[in-house]
């Protein structure tokens, strides 16, 4: 009788030592799970009074950037909550919006006057026209709406064909990350792109700030110049950039590299001294606990600025 006492005291031990284990890890889950959500709404606060901020500085300079300016060299600090938010605004007008593939016609096809400067991007990213062409129809395949294989795509019959099945979205693209599913785009070729593409809102082009851009996207402005524009002049271009950036546009188009380009080659309706989207990379401290989270926010004509997008950044 004693021994099974014995044996019985030792099992309920077990169990309650168990038991107590089990509790304690519960516990620390639901603590770091209502950490995790009470940094996310002190993060979603935080952007949304960003905005408002952000809203103020730059209808003082009507939407004029250049790297010099305070807002993209000095960061904001805000209260949140029981914590602050140090806050470093960035230039993010300046790339080649993935979505202005998709024909705004509505008919889910691909628009061939978004697609030559895409493959122009590709070649000034230092890839040859055959990579360019292969690359650009393989992601048009990828977005539009149809099955039908272009002539270098790859559709449905491709990706079943893997290791790991699967089919093309055969819509616009979710993320930039996406692109590691599309046929041809390996490391090499995002590791060239980096940088240089974007999904934003809308299906039109992104404007660029040619005052805030940088040497490594001069690809982007060869891509607005039919190619006519080489790598090599665009890059001397944004590195002998006046101090504080050109006045105007007509500045920058009566450079000597870019007034000998034919009009019909050049997209002028996409570059502007102003900044139509920025982001944001915010430190969200509560207690002992810091986050980083990365905001996009677009600037409408009206001046307002609006939060766009708030996702936690990884390091």
């Amino acid at each position: 009788s004693l021994l099974s006492v014995l044996v019985i005291v030792m099992l309920m031990s077990t169990a309650a030592i168990a038991a107590t284990d089990a509790l304690a890890r519960a516990v620390l889950i639901a603590k770091s799970s209502n950490s995790r959500a009470e940094t996310f709404w002190v993060a979603r606060g935080a952007a949304n009074a960003a905005a408002s901020r952000l809203t103020d500085l730059m209808k003082v300079t009507e939407g004029v950037l250049n790297l010099e300016s305070d807002l993209l060299s000095n960061p904001v600090t805000l209260p949140a909550g029981r914590g602050m938010v140090v806050l470093q605004a960035q230039e993010a007008s300046n790339c080649f919006n993935l979505n202005a593939l998709i024909d705004e016609a509505g008919d889910g096809g691909v628009s061939e006057n978004a697609l030559a400067p895409f493959e122009t991007l590709l070649v000034a990213a230092g890839l040859n026209n055959a990579e360019a062409q292969s690359l650009g129809q393989k992601l048009a395949d990828w977005v539009d709406a149809d099955f039908s294989s272009r002539t270098y795509g790859a559709e449905d019959g491709y990706y079943a064909s893997q290791a790991e099945p699967y089919r093309a979205a055969n819509t616009q693209l979710r993320s930039i990350s996406e692109l590691r599913s599309v046929a041809g785009f390996d490391a090499d070729v995002r590791s060239r792109v980096e940088g240089l593409l974007c999904l934003r809102p809308g299906r039109e082009q992104s404007v660029l700030n040619i005052n805030t851009l940088m040497p490594a996207q001069a690809p982007l402005l060869v891509s607005l110049f039919s190619g006519e524009l080489t790598e090599d002049d665009a890059r001397s271009l944004i590195e002998s950039r006046p101090t504080g950036g050109w006045l105007k546009v007509d500045d920058f188009l009566a450079e000597d590299v870019v007034n000998r380009i034919a009009p019909d080659a050049r997209n002028e309706a996409a570059l502007s001294i102003k900044s139509s989207f920025l982001a944001a990379d915010m430190d969200i401290g509560t207690g002992d606990l810091v986050t980083g989270y990365q905001a996009l926010y677009q600037r409408a004509e009206s001046g307002d600025v609006a939060l766009i997008s708030l996702v936690r950044r990884e390091f």
